[in-house]
């Protein structure tokens, strides 16, 4: 969709940096922007992993938040020892310690790319994955390409589960308007889309006030502004389990649930803000306020249940009857049963659900054929105990 830069900003959060990137870049060139904290051990077999692409030029931006480790030798010492490629360079800056996202917003203003890589820095690219993605980006005429992510445990190949962002998009030809690729994959990761400069400059900052679920924030964001979205039906990216300490996205306290919140509440505003709430976005948006539930039912954190109760109960469509009532009946228990008991109801409504469903009187989710159950999307499983009529 063709827009104005200036009515882009009406979205963009403030940054500590006060500026974002400037619309000039290299032709041709992939910044690939990676935010460190304390992971010297992890950071080289990263570096490798972007070093070993089969596409050049690239240069590489690691920006460390103020890690305590030997961050910044031990990337000396890796950079010593790649010097000799023309077509790939690579820089440590250094910041104090603010999080991910402003680590992240100061890499992309440092950016000469034309295509920028979002990255984290534990974890592996496929070798071919810049080269397919920029591909796959002049081929379609897309600003994102995204493509499929599997978890490691310890080892590449040793994989628990696969994301088919890029999978479900390529079954539509390969391209999709950009805001019902991104609802389809209920927001990716961070490690799935791969974006032109031009929508990063329109999407605008990262927020850096986000505990968690930042790139959920930032790619429906982006997405509301991006022409397409291209679909690579194979994994290219591969994220590690977060099972060490200090990793955020396994976070289950109350704060980073409650951060989680502030996102989808921001993904909500954003939509309304632009005319672009429409049934697959509601209907993912819906899911995720409902996970959010379930996980602050399970730690009995009533307050944030509370919270994401109204939140997915304000996104049901009128004609989710069976939805609507167990949503009104979760709102004055919550408060009264501790969240286990408040769980065994959820599943009861769901037995009745399916039993609906097996003689026949389900309905559509939606009317305009956006009917994938959520179940499928983005590799994402209805959370437990959330009603699905």
């Amino acid at each position: 969709m063709a827009i104005n830069h200036e009515d882009a900003k009406i979205l963009w959060p403030a940054t500590r940096h006060g500026q974002w990137i400037a619309p000039e870049y290299e032709k041709g060139l992939v910044s690939v922007i990676i935010p460190t904290y304390n992971r010297a051990h992890r950071i080289v077999e990263t570096m490798d992993s972007v070093y070993s692409q089969t596409y050049r030029p690239i240069e590489v931006i690691v920006v460390d938040d103020g890690s305590t480790d030997d961050t910044p030798d031990v990337f000396a010492g890796w950079q010593s020892g790649h010097s000799g490629d023309p077509g790939f360079r690579a820089a440590l800056l250094h910041q104090e310690n603010r999080g991910a996202p402003t680590a992240r917003n100061r890499g992309a203003i440092e950016s000469r790319g034309e295509y920028l890589d979002f990255w984290d820095c534990e974890d592996l690219m496929h070798p071919e994955k810049i080269e397919k993605q920029v591909l796959a980006s002049q081929r379609h005429k897309a600003d994102v390409v995204v493509c499929d992510v599997a978890f490691l445990q310890d080892q590449p190949g040793d994989m628990r589960k696969e994301f088919h962002y890029g999978t479900d998009i390529e079954r539509s030809t390969g391209r999709m308007d950009a805001l019902e690729a991104c609802s389809l994959g209920g927001g990716w990761n961070t490690l799935a889309p791969f974006f032109r400069r031009n929508v990063v400059r329109d999407a605008g900052p990262w927020r850096e006030g986000l505990r968690q679920t930042q790139d959920c924030e930032f790619n429906f964001r982006a997405c509301i502004w991006a022409n397409a979205v291209a679909g690579l039906g194979s994994v290219l990216a591969f994220e590690r389990a977060h099972t060490e300490p200090g990793c955020m996205s396994s976070d289950r306290s109350e704060q980073a649930l409650s951060s989680r919140i502030e996102a989808y509440n921001t993904i909500r505003d954003n939509l309304m803000k632009c005319g672009r709430m429409d049934p697959p976005a509601q209907s993912v948006l819906y899911f995720l306020f409902a996970e959010t539930m379930t996980l602050a039912l399970e730690q009995d954190y009533r307050e944030v249940a509370l919270q994401a109760c109204r939140a997915a109960f304000a996104l049901i469509p009128p004609d989710r009857r069976l939805r609507r009532i167990a949503f009104r009946a979760y709102l004055p228990l919550i408060p009264r049963l501790n969240g286990r008991m408040v769980i065994g109801l959820s599943r009861m409504f769901r037995i009745a659900n399916e039993m609906a469903r097996s003689v026949g009187l389900r309905r559509p989710i939606q009317s305009s054929g956006h009917d994938l159950p959520l179940s499928e999307q983005g590799g994402r499983r209805q959370p437990a105990g959330v009603p699905n009529d």
